[in-house]
Parts: structure tokens; sequence; C-alpha cells
């Protein structure tokens, strides 16, 4: 294990009376546990692509398609874009504050405001509990298809199971992570395989209910993206996370957009888009359609690996920034849950924390409701980061960081003002969709 380097000093030293204090650690917090710096680049990508990949495809795939028809790669794309812009400033904040608590330091440190910083905090926590709940009932679901087993008691089970591994260490979730990352994107694989034969027969201008039926899509399709902001969580169990961090964030993103677009063409090609709408286990219908029954079986078993898989991640992710948010230097949660483990090295009582709140949004059982509640909270999160990229570079045009995002006109962030502007609108469109 490796401790000190940038990552382990306080953030924003010298920012100012908002900003985060820089101080001298006394004694005792001196010779506090620390969290382990476990994870390098491979790692950390691994850890995006699984963190990325799992109930967005698996399970929000079927509904897109309901919705857009064989349209639905557009939608793949369209989310994609906003996820990019959105992606780059986390990349680029993640250079310059390599911290686990992510959302909360950045719009703090660039926007001067600590009670927004907690809100942006107390929001990236919601999203968490509820899109691991999300993940847990779409879990839930295929297990359906292979045992009678009852749909909350099984996604509750996942959640407890899932919250003892976060407990144990980031070394053992991080080698499930790669054995379960290697599985969802063997399922994936097997899809696109089956399927690949019939992209020639897909019109991707075929929408029922046209552009507004795309853009819908694209908000459903975006929790299949939801995952890339909370790759910068583990930033302090990372090797070198000023460079490491932004660099695995958009290499995780471009894989998995190849993934997803590339499996939406073999769905669609293979089944008719109303008869995915209809069904709790869409990639499962596929593959059986292009493979057989057995096909159809593998990747049902892959789905119940993949969803277990990002729920696990979804746990850690958000147990790392109520540990981070936590810690004495903010004083924005209860220090209780900054305390770490003396044997396990790992932020117990936030691991505890974080699985209970998932407990309720478990018990709405309803995958669709609740993923459209964490992507419309996430979008305003994602607001308040693109924002806070574009005062930091309007104020502070001469700092860098270990990563710069591109095309910056004058000391204005244009990918930025993009990400704001493109995550604005799909929040407008949910809350039309509410009216």
């Amino acid at each position: 294990m490796t401790d000190g380097g940038r990552g382990d000093r306080p953030a924003g030293d010298g920012a100012g009376s908002e900003g985060v204090p820089s101080r001298d650690l006394g004694p005792t917090e001196a010779a506090s546990p620390t969290l382990r710096r476990d994870l390098g680049f491979v790692e950390v990508v691994v850890y995006g692509v699984g963190l990325i990949l799992g109930a967005g495809i698996y399970a929000i795939l079927g509904a897109a398609a309901g919705v857009a028809g064989e349209a639905v790669p557009l939608a793949f794309l369209l989310a994609a874009v906003v996820a990019a812009f959105t992606g780059l400033s986390y990349a680029e904040l993640a250079s310059r504050y390599p911290r686990g608590e992510g959302d909360y330091v950045y719009v703090r440190e660039a926007l001067g405001s600590k009670p927004l910083a907690e809100v942006v905090a107390a929001l990236r926590v919601f999203v968490g509990v509820v899109s691991a709940a999300a993940v847990a009932i779409a879990f839930a679901g295929y297990l359906g298809g292979f045992a009678g087993v009852p749909t909350t008691a099984a996604a509750l089970s996942l959640v407890a199971a899932a919250s003892l591994v976060n407990y144990w260490g980031i070394d053992v979730s991080a080698k499930l992570n790669v054995v379960f990352t290697a599985a969802e994107v063997g399922g994936l694989a097997v899809v696109i395989w089956v399927g690949a034969g019939t992209w020639g027969t897909v019109d991707v201008f075929d929408a029922p209910a046209g552009v507004s039926g795309v853009v819908a899509a694209t908000f459903l399709v975006f929790f299949a993206y939801l995952g890339f902001g909370s790759i910068v969580t583990v930033a302090e169990e990372t090797t070198d996370p000023t460079r490491t961090v932004p660099r695995a964030l958009l290499a995780a993103i471009a894989v998995t957009t190849v993934v997803y677009v590339a499996v939406a063409f073999s769905a669609v090609g293979l089944v008719d888009p109303a008869v995915l709408g209809a069904t709790e286990s869409p990639l499962s219908v596929v593959a059986a359609a292009g493979g057989g029954a057995a096909v159809g079986s593998l990747v049902g078993a892959i789905a119940l690996t993949s969803t277990a898989n990002t729920v696990l991640i979804l746990l850690v992710s958000t147990s790392r920034l109520t540990y981070g948010v936590s810690k004495s230097e903010y004083r924005s949660f209860p220090t209780l849950f900054s305390r770490i483990h003396p044997r396990r090295r790992t932020p117990h009582l936030a691991v505890a924390l974080v699985g209970g709140l998932t407990v309720p949004f478990v018990l709405l059982g309803d995958l669709v409701v609740v993923a459209g509640v964490a992507n419309a909270a996430l979008l305003v999160v994602f607001v308040a980061v693109n924002a806070a990229l574009v005062k930091l570079r309007w104020d502070r045009p001469d700092e860098h960081g270990g990563f710069t995002a591109p095309a910056t006109v004058g000391r204005v962030a244009v990918t930025g003002v993009l990400g704001v502007l493109t995550s604005a609108a799909l929040l407008a469109v949910y809350l039309r969709s509410l009216l």
C-alpha cells in the first residue's frame, strides 16, 4: 500500500473562506487509518465499465425500444453525447481535485458555496442508493426467470450481500468486479454475435413516436451511463489519481458506448421493438431469438452477474462519497461516517448507512419509475458539475491539472457549457413527461 501523494491532501488548499481550508493534522488524526491505494489504470477502467454496464443495457433496453422502435441505437448515441460532455468536465475536475468526495469538492471549490456543495453531495448519495435499488430490482426480475424467488426478497438479499463485500474491502470488491465485468461483456458479446447479421435490416430512422420518442428513449437509456460520474469516488484508493482517474473515466465511456450501440442494433434486428418493450428480460429474449433457448438462458444467467456487479459497485462508490463528505475538514455530513474500520480499512459506518438507505427504494418495486427518479436527480448534479468547470475556467484560466478538456474559447470551456445545456435539456424532457 502506498499512502501520501496529492490525493491525500485536503482539496483546495488556500482556496479562501468558502474553499476547503489547509490545515495541519493533529497527532491522532495523522495516525488514523487511511484508505488503501490498490487501483491502477486497468482496474479503474474495468471498475468504470462495470459501473456503467448493468441494468441500463440488461433491463432498460426493452423499455427504450418500446418507445423509440428501431431508432433505439440513436437514443444510445444521443445519451453518449450528453455523457461525453459531462465526462470531460468530470475528467478535468478529477485531475485538479483527486478526492473521493468528487462532485462535492468540485462545486464547493469552483462555485464557492458550501450549502450548494452539500445539496449536490446529498443528491449524489440519493442517486447512488436509488440506482442500486433499481438494479437490484432488475436482478430480481432476471432471477425470476430461473427460480420462483419473491422479487423483493431477492433484491433485498442482493443488497445485503453486496454491502457485506463492500465492508470486507476494496481489493475484494475490485477483484469481484473484474470477474463480473468479464461475464457482463461476454454476455453482451454473445448478443452482438447472434444479431450482427441483422444490422443491415435495421432502419434507425423508423421511430413510431417520431423525434419525441427518440428523445424520451434517450432519457431512459441515460440510466445506462449514470455510473461514469461515480468513477471519481475511488480517487483516494487509486495510484496517481490525477492522471489515472480522468483517462480511465473517458476510456470507460468510449468502451461502453461502442458496446451499447452494437447491442441495440442486434436487439431490434432480431426482435420486434414492441416485444422487447413488454418483457422484463429483454436480452434473454434477444439471445434466444438469435441462438436458441440455451443461449437465451446463458445470457439470462450472465444478466444476474451483471446486475449483481452493478449493485456492488454502486454501493462502493456511494459509500466512498459519504465517507469523503463526512470528513472533519468539511463537516457537511456527520463525522462518524468518516470512520475507517481499523482492520478492514473500509468506511464501515458509511457502508452500513448506504446499504440501509437502499432498502426503501427496493420496496417500490418498479424499475422504470425508480430509474427515472435516479436519472432526474443525477442530471441536476451534472448541471452543477458542468457549471463548476465553466466557472473554474473563467476565474482561474491559467490553472491546469493532469487533464484539460478540449475546445476552449477565450476563458469559456465550450464542452462545459454544452454539458450544462444537454443535461438541462434531458431533465426538461423528464419533467415535461410528468405533466
